[in-house]
C-alpha cells in the first residue's frame, strides 16, 4: 500500500500520477461539483453544523458545499460522506478535492469499509491542512487487498471530516466555515467549463411556469453576445444552428442575457438553448446545453374541499370518501373496495344530496366524476344516474346549472372518471348534487370520487413569498396574476386587519408588479392583490393576505468585494485610504496577500484590518472612504448607522475605575501543563482573592477567566482557581501536585457578570461564588465538594488567570472589585505561562466621522473608552441624530472616516489593531 499526499495551489492542473493508476477509470463520486445540490452526499454528524450548497465560493465550478460549524463543542462528528465506492486490487485511486477554510485548520480524509455494520476497516486516514486560500489536494491510494464494495452488506465510504472522536485534528475546536468542491475518487474530472451559460430561469425541467415568463441565464465567462433557440420539439432545438435555424433561432447575436418569448401555450413543454458568442477577434460560437420547462396547466384541481350530505352512510363510507383520493392509484384508476367510496340512503324520504364547499370562491372549469364502482355495481346499480347540479357563492342563494346524467361505473379496478360536468367558468364556492335517480332500484346512492378543476382567477405565487424575512427595501412586489385580470388592486399596510377588511391604502396597477414607496427598514407588512376583471362571472377576485418583513438595514460596506488584484485597483486599501495617503498613523489591510482579514470576521468571508499607531504625529489614525456620488442614509426611515468592530485585549491594563482588562491565548489551564496569562502578586501564608468577572470573550465554551492561587510560575505547577466560562458556568479547577493531572468541580449556569472567590487556609482551598458580591455560597450545593486539599509552600502567587482554550484565538476578560486578604505584597506582575502571550492593543478612543457633500463634518466617539480592547465583535449603533445635531446632512454623505485616537485634540498615544466589518444603515430592532 502506498499513500502519497500532493498539495497543489488553487486551480492548478494535476499533470500526472505515481503508482499504478488506470487512466481509463471513471470518477466514482456522484455529483462531484455539487451542481445537483447534495445529491449523492450524506451528512456525517447530527448537530453542531449546517451543510448547504452555495454559489460563488471561488473554488472550482459555480457551486460548492459549505460546512458551517456553529457548535464545535458538540460531541457529534462533523463531516460529509459518500458511499458506494469500489476498490479493486492493484489499482491506484486518486482522492482529490478543492477546499478552503475561514480559519486555517486540519481536515481528515477517511476511506473506510463498512462490513455489515460489524467492522469498519480503514483504508486511508490522512490529515490535510486547510488554509484561507483555496487549494487542490490529492491523495493517492493503491489498493492491495481483495476487491471491496461489490458484496452485499459491504460498502466503501469516503468521509471528509472536520471533527470526530476517533480522528483528532488541529482546529476541531473552531466554530468556522469550510468550503469544498470538485471531489473525485478515480480519474480527475475535467475542470468545469466557464464558457457555457448557466443558471437558466426557468430552471431546467421546471413545471408550472407562468405563461408570460421571460427567459434569463448567467452568461459564460467570455460571452459578448448570445443566440437564442426556442421551440416545442427537442430535436429541432438540439440540432438547429445559424446555418440551419430550423425555425427555432429566435434571436441571433443579442447582447441582453434575457429573452421574452411572448405569451406561451398553457400546458406546453418548451425547449431552449443559448449559444454564447465570445468577444472578437475570434467571435467563437460556444454551443450551450438544451434546457426545458413546462408551462402552467390550463386548469388546477381544488384541494381544500369539505363534503357533506343529508343521507345516512356507514361509518366507513361517508361523503368525505368522494374527495380524499382513497381508492385512486397513480393512474387515476379507482378500486372496487366499498370503503373507498360514498354510499348514502335517505333517512326521511327526502331527496338525497351531496354538497361540496371550497375554501374560497373559484372560477370553476369542470367536475370529473367517478361513479360508484363496487365489483357487482352493474347488477346492483348503486351509482347515481340522474342529478340536479346547483352552485352558490355564499351557500344561501343557489343557481341551477341544470340536470345531468352520470355514466355508470365499470365495476373494474381499472375504472377512470367517465363523466365530465362543464361549469363554463362560473364563480362558486359551493356545489350541490341532488340525486334524481340511480342506476338501480335499491334506494341507495353512491359516488367513488369527484374532482373539481378551476381556472386561476386569483393572484397567486407572491414574491417575496409569504412570510419572507429580511426583504431588501428596494424589492418590488410581484405575483402571478389571475388568468383574465385586466387590473390589479394592491393593498399594503402594517396592520393585517385593515388589509383583510379592505380598509388599508390601495393602489391600482396595470402590471403584476408594485414597488411600494412607504416601507421602512425593519417593518413587517401585509399585502393582498385583488384581481379586477372586465369579463364575467364576477368583476373582482379577492386575494389572500400575504406578509413579509423588511431587512433592518442596508449595507454600506461589507468588505466582501475587495480582492488582491492591485492592477485592477480592487484591493481594500484602494477604496479605504489610510496613512499612506491621508498622513495619519493608520494602515488598512496587510502588506502581503491576502490583504483583507479572512479569519477574524463578523459576516461573510472578509473584514478590514485597521492598524493604528498614535505614537507619532499627528497622533491619530483613520481610514476614509469617499463616494463618487453622495449617499443617502436616511431612506426607508433609516435612523441608525451601525459599525461592527472588534479589537485585541491588552496584556494587562488597570483602569482609573479599578477595572483590570487582560487578554490571553492558550490551549487551556488543564491536564498536566497550562497555557495562559497570569497577573499576580505574592501571598505569604493564608489569604483570599475575590473578583467580579465582568466579561469573558467566547473564544471557546470553556474559555476561562477568574482568580487563582499558584505555587510556582511553571506550566505544570500545583494550583487552585475559581473561573467563569462563557457557556459552562463557574468551576473550581485545580492540580494537586506538580505536573500531575487536573481536577474540576463544576456548577453550570452562572454567566458574566459574576463574582468568584478563592480562599487558602493552610492546605485547604475553598471556592465560593456570588451573584452580588455580598451573599456568598459554596461553588456547588455540596459544601464539602467546594474545598480541596493541596499541599503548597508558604510563599505562593495569588492573582488573575485568563486563557482562551483555543490555540487560534485571543480571548479577553475584564475584572472589577479585585480584592485580597492576608499577607499579599508587591505590584501586579504578569507572566506568560506555557506559551508566549500577545501584547494586544493600547487603549485609545475609537471614533466615526462623516462628511457631507457641503463639507460639513461630525465626529462621534465611541462611548466606551476601552472599545478597541474588546475581543468580541461589537455592534456600534450610532443614531443619525448625532450627526444631524452637528450640522451634517445624512442624505448627502460624501466621506466616512473610521479612526482611533482623539481627532479633535490629538495627543501622543499607543498602537494596535482593530477589525471593521459590516457597516450598515437602517432601523435595527431594539436590543
Amino acid at each position: 500500500m502506498s499513500n502519497k499526499l500532493i498539495c497543489i495551489m488553487a486551480m492548478a492542473f494535476v499533470l500526472g500520477w505515481s503508482g499504478g493508476l488506470i487512466r481509463a477509470q471513471e470518477n466514482q463520486i456522484v455529483n462531484s461539483e455539487f451542481d445537483d445540490g447534495l445529491t449523492g452526499w450524506g451528512r456525517y454528524g447530527a448537530t453542531g453544523f449546517d451543510v448547504v450548497v452555495v454559489q460563488n465560493a471561488g473554488l472550482s465550478g459555480a457551486n460548492a458545499v459549505l460546512l458551517d460549524i456553529t457548535d464545535a463543542a458538540a460531541t457529534a462528528s462533523i463531516g460529509i460522506a459518500q458511499s458506494g465506492l469500489l476498490l479493486e486490487p492493484g489499482v491506484t485511486y486518486p482522492i482529490g478535492f478543492t477546499a478552503r477554510a475561514q480559519q486555517s485548520r486540519e481536515m481528515v480524509v477517511l476511506l473506510q469499509t463498512n462490513l455489515n455494520n460489524v467492522s469498519w476497516p480503514t483504508q486511508v486516514e490522512r490529515r490535510v491542512n486547510l488554509t484561507t486560500t483555496a487549494q487542490t489536494y490529492v491523495i493517492e491510494y493503491t489498493h492491495t487487498g481483495d476487491t471491496l464494495g461489490d458484496d452485499p452488506g459491504e460498502s466503501v465510504n469516503l468521509y471528509l471530516m472536520l471533527k470526530g472522536a476517533w480522528w483528532p485534528m488541529v482546529g476541531d475546536d473552531l466554530n468556522t466555515k469550510v468550503w469544498i468542491d470538485r471531489v473525485y475518487f478515480g480519474a480527475e474530472p475535467p475542470l468545469p467549463r466557464r464558457d457555457l451559460p448557466t443558471n437558466p430561469e426557468p430552471g431546467d425541467s421546471a413545471t408550472d411556469v407562468w405563461r408570460d415568463t421571460r427567459l434569463a441565464w448567467t452568461p459564460g465567462a467570455f460571452a459578448q453576445r448570445h443566440d437564442v433557440y426556442f421551440g416545442t420539439v427537442f430535436e429541432d432545438v438540439n440540432e438547429a444552428s445559424r446555418a440551419n435555424p430550423m425555425g427555432v433561432l429566435l434571436s441571433q447575436g443579442q447582447s441582453a442575457d434575457t429573452y421574452d418569448p411572448g405569451r406561451l401555450e398553457l400546458g406546453q413543454t418548451y425547449y431552449w438553448r443559448i449559444d454564447e458568442i465570445n468577444a472578437p477577434p475570434d467571435s467563437t460560437v460556444v454551443r450551450g446545453p438544451v434546457w426545458s420547462f413546462t408551462v402552467e396547466p390550463a386548469t388546477y384541481p381544488i384541494t381544500a374541499i369539505t363534503a357533506t350530505s343529508d343521507a345516512a352512510s356507514p361509518d366507513t363510507s361517508g361523503p368525505e370518501k368522494t374527495i380524499d383520493g382513497s381508492g385512486l392509484d397513480a393512474n387515476d384508476q379507482h378500486s372496487t373496495t366499498s370503503n373507498d367510496m360514498w354510499l348514502g340512503q335517505s333517512a326521511d324520504g327526502e331527496p338525497v344530496w351531496i354538497q361540496y364547499e371550497f375554501d374560497r370562491v373559484y372560477k370553476l372549469h369542470e367536475m370529473l366524476v367517478w361513479n360508484y364502482n363496487v365489483q357487482f355495481e352493474l347488477l346492483l346499480g348503486f351509482g347515481v344516474k340522474d342529478a340536479k347540479v346547483e352552485y352558490s357563492t355564499d351557500g344561501l342563494d343557489w343557481t341551477s346549472l341544470g340536470d345531468v346524467q352520470l355514466a355508470q361505473a365499470e365495476a373494474q379496478a381499472t375504472y377512470r372518471a367517465n363523466t365530465t360536468i362543464d361549469f363554463e367558468g362560473i364563480a362558486a364556492r359551493y356545489v350541490r348534487l341532488t340525486v334524481l335517480g340511480g342506476w338501480g332500484m335499491l334506494g341507495q346512492y353512491g359516488l367513488s370520487e369527484v374532482r373539481f378543476l378551476y381556472s386561476p382567477a386569483h393572484a397567486t405565487r407572491p414574491l417575496p413569498t409569504d412570510g419572507t424575512a429580511d426583504v431588501d427595501v428596494a424589492t418590488a412586489l410581484r405575483w402571478r396574476p389571475g388568468r383574465d385580470a385586466a387590473l390589479h388592486r394592491v393593498y399594503i399596510d402594517t396592520d393585517p386587519d385593515t388589509v383583510t377588511d379592505g380598509t388599508a391604502p390601495a393602489v391600482t396597477v396595470g402590471d403584476n408588479l408594485y414597488r411600494p414607496d412607504t416601507v421602512e427598514f425593519g417593518g413587517t407588512y401585509y399585502w393582498r392583490v385583488d384581481e379586477v376583471n372586465e369579463a364575467e362571472p364576477i368583476a373582482l377576485w379577492e386575494g389572500d393576505v400575504w406578509s413579509f418583513s423588511m431587512q433592518p438595514h442596508a449595507v454600506i460596506d461589507d468588505f466582501e468585494g475587495y480582492t488582491d488584484n492591485l492592477e485592477a485597483g480592487e484591493a481594500i486599501f484602494d477604496t479605504w485610504l489610510d496613512g499612506w495617503v491621508n498622513g495619519t498613523g493608520s494602515t488598512v489591510g496587510y502588506l502581503d496577500t491576502p490583504f483583507a482579514e479572512r479569519s477574524i470576521i463578523h459576516g461573510g468571508v472578509q473584514s478590514m484590518p485597521l492598524a493604528y499607531d498614535n505614537t507619532t504625529s499627528p497622533w491619530y489614525s483613520e481610514a476614509e472612504r469617499t463616494w463618487d456620488a453622495p449617499q443617502d442614509w436616511t431612506v426607508f426611515g433609516a435612523d441608525t448607522l451601525t459599525v461592527h468592530f472588534r479589537g485585541n485585549p491588552p496584556a494587562f491594563l488597570e483602569t482609573a475605575e479599578g477595572h483590570i482588562v487582560m487578554g490571553a491565548i492558550g490551549a487551556d489551564i488543564w491536564g498536566t501543563a497550562d497555557q495562559f496569562r497570569f497577573a499576580y502578586k505574592s501571598l505569604n501564608g493564608n489569604g483570599s482573592i475575590v473578583a467580579r468577572v465582568e466579561s469573558i470573550a467566547n473564544t471557546w465554551p470553556w474559555a476561562k477567566g477568574g482568580v487563582m492561587i499558584r505555587e510556582r510560575i511553571d506550566p505544570g505547577a500545583a494550583h487552585a482557581m475559581v473561573v467563569l466560562t462563557p457557556e459552562n458556568g463557574v468551576a473550581l479547577q485545580y492540580r494537586p501536585t506538580m505536573n500531575g493531572p487536573s481536577l474540576s468541580v463544576d456548577e453550570p449556569g452562572p454567566v458574566a457578570p459574576y463574582w468568584v472567590k478563592l480562599t487558602r487556609s493552610g492546605n485547604t482551598f475553598t471556592a465560593e461564588r456570588s451573584e452580588d458580591g455580598v451573599n456568598w455560597v459554596s461553588i456547588t450545593a455540596d459544601p464539602a465538594a467546594s474545598s480541596v486539599q493541596i499541599s503548597m509552600a508558604t510563599n505562593v502567587y495569588i492573582g488573575l488567570a485568563v486563557t482562551s482554550t483555543n490555540a487560534n484565538a485571543v480571548t479577553g476578560a475584564e475584572f472589577s472589585a479585585v480584592a485580597t486578604t492576608g499577607n499579599v505584597t508587591g505590584q501586579w506582575q504578569t507572566a506568560s505561562i506555557g506559551r508566549e502571550q500577545p501584547e494586544g492593543n493600547a487603549a485609545e478612543p475609537l471614533y466615526v466621522a462623516v462628511e457631507d457633500n457641503a463639507g460639513n463634518t461630525a465626529v462621534v466617539p465611541h462611548p466606551d473608552p476601552l472599545a478597541v480592547l474588546r475581543a468580541e465583535w461589537q455592534a456600534w449603533r450610532i443614531p443619525l441624530s448625532e450627526f444631524h445635531a452637528a450640522g451634517v446632512r445624512m442624505n448627502s454623505v460624501r466621506t466616512m472616516f473610521i479612526g482611533v485616537g482623539d481627532r479633535n485634540n490629538p495627543t501622543a498615544g499607543g498602537a494596535g489593531l482593530v477589525y471593521i466589518d459590516d457597516i450598515l444603515f437602517g432601523r435595527p430592532a431594539a436590543d
